[in-house]
Protein backbone atom coordinates (compact mmCIF):
# COMPACT_ATOMS: atom_id res chain seq x y z
CA UNK A 1 0.00 0.00 0.00
CA UNK A 2 2.78 2.45 0.94
CA UNK A 3 4.52 1.69 -2.34
CA UNK A 4 1.35 2.57 -4.27
CA UNK A 5 0.97 5.85 -2.39
CA UNK A 6 4.61 6.75 -3.13
CA UNK A 7 4.11 5.98 -6.84
CA UNK A 8 1.02 8.19 -6.95
CA UNK A 9 2.89 11.09 -5.30
CA UNK A 10 5.72 10.84 -7.85
CA UNK A 11 3.24 11.02 -10.72
CA UNK A 12 1.58 14.06 -9.13
CA UNK A 13 4.89 15.91 -8.79
CA UNK A 14 5.78 15.16 -12.42
CA UNK A 15 2.42 16.45 -13.63
CA UNK A 16 2.74 19.68 -11.67
CA UNK A 17 6.32 20.32 -12.82
CA UNK A 18 5.22 20.26 -16.48
CA UNK A 19 2.96 23.30 -15.96
CA UNK A 20 5.57 25.85 -14.89
CA UNK A 21 5.09 28.49 -17.62
CA UNK A 22 1.46 29.44 -17.18
CA UNK A 23 0.75 30.33 -20.81
CA UNK A 24 -1.10 27.70 -22.84
CA UNK A 25 -0.17 27.43 -26.53
CA UNK A 26 -2.73 26.23 -29.02
CA UNK A 27 -0.13 24.33 -31.01
CA UNK A 28 3.42 23.37 -30.10
CA UNK A 29 6.03 21.55 -32.16
CA UNK A 30 9.43 20.50 -30.84
CA UNK A 31 12.16 19.31 -33.23
CA UNK A 32 15.33 18.39 -31.35
CA UNK A 33 18.79 17.91 -32.87
CA UNK A 34 22.33 18.97 -31.98
CA UNK A 35 23.22 22.63 -32.50
CA UNK A 36 21.72 26.00 -31.65
CA UNK A 37 18.06 26.25 -30.71
CA UNK A 38 15.35 28.67 -31.86
CA UNK A 39 12.13 29.18 -29.92
CA UNK A 40 9.51 30.73 -32.19
CA UNK A 41 6.14 32.07 -31.08
CA UNK A 42 3.64 33.68 -33.46
CA UNK A 43 -0.06 34.33 -33.96
CA UNK A 44 -0.47 32.93 -37.46
CA UNK A 45 -3.24 33.16 -40.03
CA UNK A 46 -3.56 31.60 -43.46
CA UNK A 47 -1.58 28.37 -43.15
CA UNK A 48 -4.55 26.29 -44.34
CA UNK A 49 -5.00 28.46 -47.45
CA UNK A 50 -2.03 26.98 -49.30
CA UNK A 51 -2.12 24.60 -52.24
CA UNK A 52 -0.41 21.22 -52.06
CA UNK A 53 3.32 21.26 -52.63
CA UNK A 54 4.06 24.13 -50.26
CA UNK A 55 4.87 24.21 -46.55
CA UNK A 56 4.87 27.00 -44.00
CA UNK A 57 7.98 26.51 -41.90
CA UNK A 58 10.53 28.07 -39.67
CA UNK A 59 13.72 27.69 -41.66
CA UNK A 60 17.39 28.55 -41.48
CA UNK A 61 19.24 29.94 -44.50
CA UNK A 62 22.85 30.74 -45.29
CA UNK A 63 23.95 33.88 -47.13
CA UNK A 64 24.15 32.44 -50.64
CA UNK A 65 21.29 29.99 -51.22
CA UNK A 66 17.52 30.15 -51.54
CA UNK A 67 17.28 26.59 -50.22
CA UNK A 68 16.71 25.98 -46.52
CA UNK A 69 19.62 24.51 -44.58
CA UNK A 70 17.19 23.30 -41.92
CA UNK A 71 13.45 23.65 -41.39
CA UNK A 72 10.50 22.58 -39.26
CA UNK A 73 6.85 22.69 -40.23
CA UNK A 74 4.64 25.20 -38.46
CA UNK A 75 1.29 23.61 -37.58
CA UNK A 76 -1.92 25.48 -38.33
CA UNK A 77 -3.55 26.68 -35.11
CA UNK A 78 -6.92 25.21 -34.22
CA UNK A 79 -8.36 28.71 -34.70
CA UNK A 80 -6.96 30.87 -37.51
CA UNK A 81 -4.79 33.54 -35.91
CA UNK A 82 -4.13 31.46 -32.81
CA UNK A 83 -0.77 31.17 -31.09
CA UNK A 84 1.73 28.64 -32.38
CA UNK A 85 5.03 27.73 -30.79
CA UNK A 86 7.85 25.80 -32.48
CA UNK A 87 11.14 24.81 -30.87
CA UNK A 88 13.79 23.75 -33.41
CA UNK A 89 17.35 22.72 -32.66
CA UNK A 90 20.14 21.55 -34.95
CA UNK A 91 20.93 25.05 -36.21
CA UNK A 92 24.49 24.93 -37.55
CA UNK A 93 26.91 27.85 -37.82
CA UNK A 94 26.13 27.91 -41.54
CA UNK A 95 22.70 29.37 -40.78
CA UNK A 96 22.76 33.18 -40.81
CA UNK A 97 19.03 34.00 -40.85
CA UNK A 98 15.90 32.36 -39.48
CA UNK A 99 12.61 32.90 -41.28
CA UNK A 100 8.94 32.13 -41.09
CA UNK A 101 8.46 31.38 -44.75
CA UNK A 102 6.86 29.27 -47.46
CA UNK A 103 9.02 26.67 -49.17
CA UNK A 104 8.28 24.27 -52.00
CA UNK A 105 8.93 20.53 -52.16
CA UNK A 106 12.59 21.20 -52.93
CA UNK A 107 12.87 23.36 -49.77
CA UNK A 108 13.36 26.46 -51.88
CA UNK A 109 12.21 29.74 -50.36
CA UNK A 110 9.06 31.02 -52.07
CA UNK A 111 7.97 33.83 -49.74
CA UNK A 112 9.23 35.24 -46.44
CA UNK A 113 6.82 36.48 -43.78
CA UNK A 114 9.26 37.26 -40.95
CA UNK A 115 13.03 37.11 -40.65
CA UNK A 116 15.70 37.59 -37.98
CA UNK A 117 19.47 37.19 -37.84
CA UNK A 118 20.89 34.04 -36.25
CA UNK A 119 24.09 35.07 -34.45
CA UNK A 120 26.57 32.23 -34.04
CA UNK A 121 27.40 33.44 -30.53
CA UNK A 122 23.88 32.71 -29.25
CA UNK A 123 22.93 29.18 -28.24
CA UNK A 124 19.21 29.89 -27.84
CA UNK A 125 17.49 32.29 -30.23
CA UNK A 126 14.13 33.76 -29.26
CA UNK A 127 11.81 34.64 -32.16
CA UNK A 128 8.60 36.29 -30.95
CA UNK A 129 6.98 37.81 -34.02
CA UNK A 130 3.39 38.57 -33.02
CA UNK A 131 0.74 38.50 -35.74
CA UNK A 132 1.77 36.94 -39.07
CA UNK A 133 -0.39 36.66 -42.19
CA UNK A 134 1.11 33.56 -43.79
CA UNK A 135 -1.64 33.05 -46.36
CA UNK A 136 -0.97 32.18 -49.98
CA UNK A 137 -2.56 35.37 -51.27
CA UNK A 138 -0.56 37.43 -48.78
CA UNK A 139 2.59 35.89 -50.24
CA UNK A 140 1.51 36.87 -53.76
CA UNK A 141 0.66 40.41 -52.68
CA UNK A 142 3.97 40.95 -50.91
CA UNK A 143 6.19 39.09 -53.39
CA UNK A 144 4.56 40.06 -56.70
CA UNK A 145 1.90 42.77 -56.74
CA UNK A 146 3.48 45.26 -54.34
CA UNK A 147 7.05 45.21 -55.73
CA UNK A 148 6.34 44.61 -59.44
CA UNK A 149 2.83 45.85 -60.24
CA UNK A 150 1.51 48.46 -57.83
CA UNK A 151 3.53 51.37 -59.22
CA UNK A 152 1.32 51.45 -62.32
CA UNK A 153 -1.68 49.77 -60.74
CA UNK A 154 -2.73 51.94 -57.84
CA UNK A 155 0.28 53.24 -55.93
CA UNK A 156 0.90 56.37 -58.00
CA UNK A 157 -1.36 59.40 -58.29
CA UNK A 158 -4.33 59.21 -60.63
CA UNK A 159 -6.39 56.27 -61.80
CA UNK A 160 -4.67 52.87 -61.84
CA UNK A 161 -3.78 51.48 -65.24
CA UNK A 162 -6.69 49.53 -66.79
CA UNK A 163 -8.73 50.43 -63.69
CA UNK A 164 -6.91 47.61 -61.91
CA UNK A 165 -5.72 48.42 -58.40
CA UNK A 166 -3.09 45.97 -57.18
CA UNK A 167 -2.23 47.66 -53.90
CA UNK A 168 -2.66 45.82 -50.62
CA UNK A 169 -6.25 45.68 -49.47
CA UNK A 170 -7.69 46.38 -52.93
CA UNK A 171 -6.10 43.90 -55.30
CA UNK A 172 -8.20 40.84 -54.46
CA UNK A 173 -11.56 42.47 -55.21
CA UNK A 174 -10.18 43.94 -58.44
CA UNK A 175 -8.91 40.55 -59.63
CA UNK A 176 -11.02 37.59 -58.56
CA UNK A 177 -14.22 37.11 -60.59
CA UNK A 178 -13.76 40.64 -61.94
CA UNK A 179 -14.35 41.13 -65.69
CA UNK A 180 -11.38 42.29 -67.72
CA UNK A 181 -11.75 45.73 -69.28
CA UNK A 182 -9.34 44.77 -72.07
CA UNK A 183 -10.07 41.14 -72.95
CA UNK A 184 -13.78 40.83 -73.71
CA UNK A 185 -15.68 37.99 -72.07
CA UNK A 186 -12.86 37.02 -69.73
CA UNK A 187 -12.33 37.38 -65.99
CA UNK A 188 -9.08 38.74 -64.64
CA UNK A 189 -8.92 35.72 -62.33
CA UNK A 190 -11.19 32.70 -62.73
CA UNK A 191 -10.96 30.60 -59.54
CA UNK A 192 -9.92 27.04 -60.33
CA UNK A 193 -8.78 27.81 -63.87
CA UNK A 194 -5.40 29.53 -64.13
CA UNK A 195 -4.96 29.24 -67.90
CA UNK A 196 -8.42 30.70 -68.47
CA UNK A 197 -7.59 33.79 -66.42
CA UNK A 198 -6.44 37.03 -68.03
CA UNK A 199 -3.81 37.40 -65.30
CA UNK A 200 -2.22 34.15 -66.44
CA UNK A 201 -2.27 35.23 -70.09
CA UNK A 202 -0.71 38.60 -69.26
CA UNK A 203 2.16 37.09 -67.28
CA UNK A 204 2.83 33.99 -69.38
CA UNK A 205 2.18 35.08 -72.98
CA UNK A 206 2.81 38.06 -75.24
CA UNK A 207 -0.87 39.12 -75.19
CA UNK A 208 0.08 42.51 -73.70
CA UNK A 209 2.86 43.30 -76.16
CA UNK A 210 0.66 45.85 -77.96
CA UNK A 211 -0.79 47.45 -74.81
CA UNK A 212 1.96 49.98 -74.24
CA UNK A 213 3.76 47.87 -71.62
CA UNK A 214 4.64 44.26 -72.33
CA UNK A 215 4.00 42.44 -69.05
CA UNK A 216 5.48 39.11 -70.15
CA UNK A 217 9.11 39.89 -69.15
CA UNK A 218 8.19 41.10 -65.65
CA UNK A 219 8.20 37.71 -63.93
CA UNK A 220 9.99 35.51 -66.46
CA UNK A 221 13.18 35.66 -64.32
CA UNK A 222 11.12 34.29 -61.40
CA UNK A 223 9.45 31.04 -62.51
CA UNK A 224 8.64 30.08 -58.93
CA UNK A 225 6.48 33.20 -58.58
CA UNK A 226 4.65 32.40 -61.81
CA UNK A 227 4.01 28.90 -60.52
CA UNK A 228 2.85 30.34 -57.20
CA UNK A 229 0.20 32.46 -58.94
CA UNK A 230 -0.95 29.56 -61.12
CA UNK A 231 -1.22 27.24 -58.12
CA UNK A 232 -3.15 29.87 -56.16
CA UNK A 233 -5.70 30.27 -58.95
CA UNK A 234 -6.05 26.53 -59.58
CA UNK A 235 -6.51 26.00 -55.83
CA UNK A 236 -9.55 28.28 -55.81
CA UNK A 237 -8.00 31.77 -55.64
CA UNK A 238 -8.97 32.21 -52.00
CA UNK A 239 -8.06 35.22 -49.91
Amino acid sequence: MNRNILFFMVLLVMACSSCDEGRIYEEETIVMEEGRVVKMTADITGIDKWAQGYSIVIAGFNETSEYAVTSANIPAPSVDGGTVRVIMSGISDEVKTLEICAINKLRKRIATFSSIEAPATTDTIIMNVGAVDAGMYSAIQNSVFTPYCATCHGASAGSPSANLNLTKGKSYEDLVNHPSVIVDGKLRVTPGHAEGSVLYQILNTDISSQWGIDHFPILTPYPNLLTLIDDWIDNGATK
